[in-house]
């Protein structure tokens, strides 16, 4: 009888084994009696000739960063001990399940907010206006170092919530090719009589073409916010910049201090919303477009950026159903390469090799199954040499 390929088990298995930690991990914790931290980053204290103080500055590297030769995009965080507990926790749950790559976080932490985060002065405020000052000092001093000392790509972003989302804003028109992607979370443009928003529209007026990612977010119980901020996205809809992807998001019942924690999960997704299989894709799947998109995606957020393990377990199946096995194929040893230690999705290769009557290669990669279910302590070397003798025999 003809063995079954796809039993509900092994689907389930699958898609409970696309996770970033590894089996071997969890055994050495568990058998570790030590006491160790859990840690978000380390703080540093960078000495700016610029601004003419020590700032600390909290870095937080990703999963992996020590074991690998990678290089990572970059995140940068206003108001850095502030916002990076629930940053960190964010982009661990959105890199664990394939939303964003893996992402160096340079927090960086309030000394002076108004001062800092005020590009113009207020008359109304005697240490406002040193945004211009704060600006240099990210752009000639703290950018410079985190690239030297850290493995870092060529992508940036710039995330700030209130003055903070104000200040993003104004590097945006001040130094637009300082960053590719900005989170702007409640942003304070009721400053100086919202010249932010004239500014603005100065600037998308000027460069008509800009190809940047912006993400606005603000909860829907910030009254004056929302308004300011509303100004400021129908002055973007009226100017219309042709490259310029954008997303507003008002976040339900949810204050000016709360709103943060869901804007920045949902800029963060929409930020590397481009790491996505396309509808196309799926529709009309081409292994040529299929390679390119992961290409694109490693080219321009790293070579540890990847779907996460179910999106591809999800377009192998689509392809499986229809028939498609060599598509399916090369999903599923894409996959493999970014999830080397999965031996689920090893498994899955093997059934698709033997349905497309590949018996040879469905034999080597239950043997590479075999290799990896001893590498990583999964014990199911004797289920895969039942595979094996199954198809070498014809049982």
């Amino acid at each position: 009888m003809m063995h079954k390929i796809f039993p509900f088990v092994l689907i389930l298995a699958i898609f409970l084994s696309c996770e970033s930690r590894q089996p071997s991990e969890i055994e050495n914790v568990q058998n570790n009696t030590e006491t160790n931290a859990l840690t978000v980053g380390f703080n540093h204290i960078f000495k700016s000739e610029i601004l003419n103080e020590n700032r600390p500055i909290i870095i937080s590297l990703p999963e992996g960063y020590s074991d690998s030769d990678a290089s990572y995009p970059v995140l940068y965080l206003t108001d850095g001990l502030q916002n990076i507990w629930h940053t960190i926790g964010t982009v661990e749950v959105l890199t664990r399940t394939g939303n964003i790559p893996p992402i160096i976080v340079v927090g960086i932490e309030s000394v002076n907010r108004i001062r800092d985060f005020t590009i113009t002065a207020s008359e109304n405020n005697s240490e406002s206006g040193g945004g211009k000052k704060f600006l240099r000092f990210i752009e000639e001093e703290l950018v410079p170092y985190i690239n030297t000392n850290y493995r870092t790509n060529s992508f940036k972003a710039l995330e700030g919530h209130s003055l903070g989302g104000l200040f993003t804003t104004a590097t945006l028109i001040e130094k637009p090719d300082l960053f590719d992607a900005y989170i702007i979370m409640s942003p304070s443009y009721w400053w100086n009589d919202q010249e932010i928003i004239s500014k603005g529209k100065e600037f998308f007026l000027a460069n008509p073409t800009i190809e940047k990612a912006l993400f606005f977010g603000v909860g829907t119980y910030e009254s004056g916010m929302r308004e300011f901020l509303k100004s400021f996205i129908d002055m973007i809809e009226e100017m219309k910049p042709s490259k310029l992807r954008y997303e507003h998001r008002e976040m339900e019942k949810e204050g000016h201090m709360s709103s943060p924690l869901l804007s920045n999960y949902y800029g963060l997704k929409f930020i590397f919303s481009d790491m996505k299989f396309s509808k196309e894709l799926y529709a009309n799947f081409d292994d040529k477009d299929f390679i390119d998109h992961e290409e694109r995606v490693m080219t321009k957020y790293g070579e540890s950026a990847k779907q996460s393990g179910e999106n591809y377990v999800n377009l192998a199946f689509l392809l499986i159903e229809k028939e498609n096995f060599s598509g399916a194929i090369t999903v599923l040893k894409r996959s493999i390469e970014a999830y080397p230690f999965d031996v689920n999705l090893v498994n899955l290769l093997a059934n698709v090799y033997e349905r497309n009557k590949d018996i040879q290669s469905a034999v080597k990669t239950y043997e590479k199954a075999i290799e990896i279910s001893k590498e990583y302590n999964y014990n199911r070397e004797e289920e895969f040499q039942e595979q094996i003798d199954r198809l070498t025999t014809g049982n």
